[in-house]
């Protein structure tokens, strides 16, 4: 008998592979190269009417902290994202989206390649099938973790050569960064965060310290490995179930 509802199945779009999850199976991982459209058709056959939830690996997206210029009008919006984006990473094409509810708050925005969302509109057409989520990695992490994460810090997602960190205080986003690594550990975390707290002001960069401020890991990494060299006032913490 085919089931009542349809079947939800996990698509993640990971660095160089793609990775089909369906309940009761076991994963399905392929190559996945630059040809969108060719690398989706080597998928296989799913039941008409499944729900497609992908995520996308944060070497294929980019983030950026977007600040709410006085004034700017909800029908704006979607208008000065793009022009953020597209000023600092090029024309691209891009898909840009941003937090909907954070109107005066400074919020996070991402950037996913046009044609990656092209390719994935036209597989599940001609399959028959659904487009219910479409995440980029770092936030759906978030997502995930937010209930454990507490006070000021910062969380840093690894995943095979690449660190994505966002870095927020009294809860506000305060900055981002996702960059290349030989290794994704811990210590390329740290090095990670160490580089975009001298970005920032003195002030934005050092408040709340001597309370203490936390980074957070997930992700591609040994939870036994100690954070080391922290700057002052941080402590490291190993998170799982991000993914």
């Amino acid at each position: 008998m085919s089931p009542l509802w349809p079947e939800t199945v996990q698509l993640a779009i990971g660095p160089a592979t793609l990775c089909l999850s369906r309940r009761g199976e076991p994963a399905l991982s392929l190559p996945c190269s630059g040809d969108w459209d060719a690398s989706l058709a080597a998928l296989p056959a799913l039941p008409r009417r499944t729900r497609l939830a992908v995520c996308v690996a944060d070497r294929h997206v980019r983030y950026l902290r977007l600040d709410w210029p006085a004034g700017l009008k909800a029908g704006e919006r979607a208008a000065f994202v793009e022009h953020r984006f597209h000023a600092v990473f090029g024309a691209g094409p891009w898909v840009v989206q941003a937090d909907r509810d954070a109107i005066c708050l400074p919020s996070l925005g991402v950037a996913l390649p046009a044609a990656l969302e092209a390719a994935l509109k036209g597989f599940v057409g001609s399959r028959g099938l659904r487009l219910v989520a479409l995440e980029p990695a770092f936030p759906r992490s978030y997502n995930r973790l937010r209930p454990r994460l507490r006070g000021d810090g910062a969380l840093a997602r690894l995943e095979a050569g690449r660190v994505t960190l966002g870095l927020w205080q009294g809860g506000q986003w305060r900055a981002v960064r996702s960059q290349p690594v030989a290794r994704a550990d811990a210590a390329a975390a740290v090095a990670c965060l160490v580089t975009l707290l001298a970005t920032l002001p003195p002030a934005a960069a050092t408040s709340g310290n001597t309370s203490g401020n936390t980074l957070y890991l997930c992700g591609a990494t040994d939870s036994a490995a100690t954070i080391d060299t922290l700057p002052a006032g941080w402590r490291g913490v190993h998170l799982e179930g991000g993914e």
